[in-house]
């Protein structure tokens, strides 16, 4: 009983794929035979609407014959139902996945003039993942990037197509392009799509993330970091990229006051990420001291005292026992201030989170001060108490 029930299955299946390939077939016909462009749209469409992705194959010689004829539909009254019917075949060839399509669809990126067909086919070549057509797509994204098109309308509907692509493609090659559409001339629609995509195109985008940093200009730079420390990088890899934009932060010192608070930001913002992903060696630690030395408020110099704090290692204790022996001598001097000593406080309590032992000597040194309040006498006694 139980075998004839499985071969009664497997003939039901068995006549259900054949009536499917059936229909398949009659519309394959139906197209070829169809006159003028109504019927090979109604065709397209009746093959579409079967979702059975055994039709890939008729759609993808579909859309190469529409490519190929495109001269006979010059018409306007002929160009609305053209690119309607090459939208819904390359969308449905990227539904499927055809890969086998691939250079079809980018022939219509290449040679259909209209935008939106162009975007439908870019669309459809990320979704089937056509990784051989990655590093053409992030060029023709990266082209559209530098300047708005004569129609700006036009080139932000290939520009959404190319971003979309490129998610779903994933590979690290879109990343730079996505990025500066992010930042580029396009409308916030596309603005917005862009900075949504950046975080699903590659998990660790480091390289062209350090290269933006390397070459832009620091509100890109900014913008850059936030985009690695928002990232599923590797935390080695967040924190080499925090360095690299906090000492690239120190080269330049800008005459202008708005450049001088971006290249502040981008700064603090590697500061934190340093604080954050609790950086150590020997690498941060110079940034940290310009930062403290040169920062462009107090707000800069705090979190570069907290970046050695955590950092703990004796470079970055060595760093903090220099920057308070200097205050404790500046106040024997008489030398103080209220940010002096908000400063000092901030020092000794980053240094107690240091727990290395090359701070005691001057810790020992502020709380035998009596210059000193007592608020920051009694923060160095209990500093001394956390450090073995």
């Amino acid at each position: 009983m139980k075998r004839l029930v499985s071969l009664l299955a497997l003939f039901v299946l068995g006549a259900t794929l054949a009536l499917a390939d059936e229909t398949a077939e009659v519309y394959r016909r139906l197209y070829l035979e169809a006159q003028g462009l109504s019927q090979k749209y109604a065709a397209a469409l009746n093959l579409v609407q079967l979702q059975d992705p055994s039709v890939a194959p008729i759609l993808s010689d579909a859309l190469t014959e529409l490519i190929n004829t495109q001269k006979d539909y010059s018409r306007p009254s002929d160009q609305e139902l053209y690119g309607r019917t090459l939208r819904i075949v390359a969308q449905a060839l990227g539904d499927y996945k055809y890969i086998d399509a691939a250079p079809s669809l980018w022939d219509a990126v290449q040679q259909v003039p209209d935008p939106l067909v162009k975007a439908e086919a870019l669309i459809a070549l990320g979704k089937m993942r056509a990784l051989d057509y990655a590093e053409r797509i992030s060029l023709l994204l990266r082209d559209l990037d530098f300047k708005p098109t004569d129609d700006p309308d036009f080139g932000e509907k290939v520009a959404y197509g190319a971003i979309l692509s490129l998610e779903k493609l994933k590979d690290v090659r879109g990343f730079s392009p996505v990025f500066f559409a992010s930042v580029g001339w396009y409308s916030q629609r596309v603005r917005q799509q862009a900075a949504s995509a950046l975080p699903n195109i590659v998990d660790d985008p480091t390289d062209p993330i350090a290269q933006i940093i390397r070459n832009e200009p620091a509100d890109r730079k900014v913008l850059a970091l936030n985009a690695e420390i928002n990232s599923k990088a590797p935390d080695d890899h967040k924190i080499q990229t925090a360095i690299l934009a906090l000492n690239l932060g120190h080269e330049k010192v800008p005459a202008d006051k708005i450049d001088a608070r971006t290249f502040s930001e981008l700064r603090k913002s590697a500061l934190r990420a340093l604080i954050t992903l609790r950086a150590q060696g020997d690498a941060p630690v110079p940034g940290c001291q310009n930062s403290y030395a040169k920062g462009y408020d107090d707000e800069e110099r705090l979190l570069a005292l907290a970046a050695l704090g955590v950092n703990g290692t004796d470079p970055a204790a060595g760093a903090l026992r220099d920057i308070i022996l200097q205050l404790n001598t500046d106040q024997q001097s008489g030398v103080t201030d209220d940010t002096r000593n908000r400063m000092a406080r901030a020092a000794i309590e980053n240094a107690a989170q240091t727990k290395n032992k090359l701070v005691r000597p001057v810790l020992m040194s502020v709380a035998a001060n009596d210059k000193w309040s007592g608020n920051i006498i009694l923060a160095a006694q209990n500093a001394l108490k956390a450090i073995p």
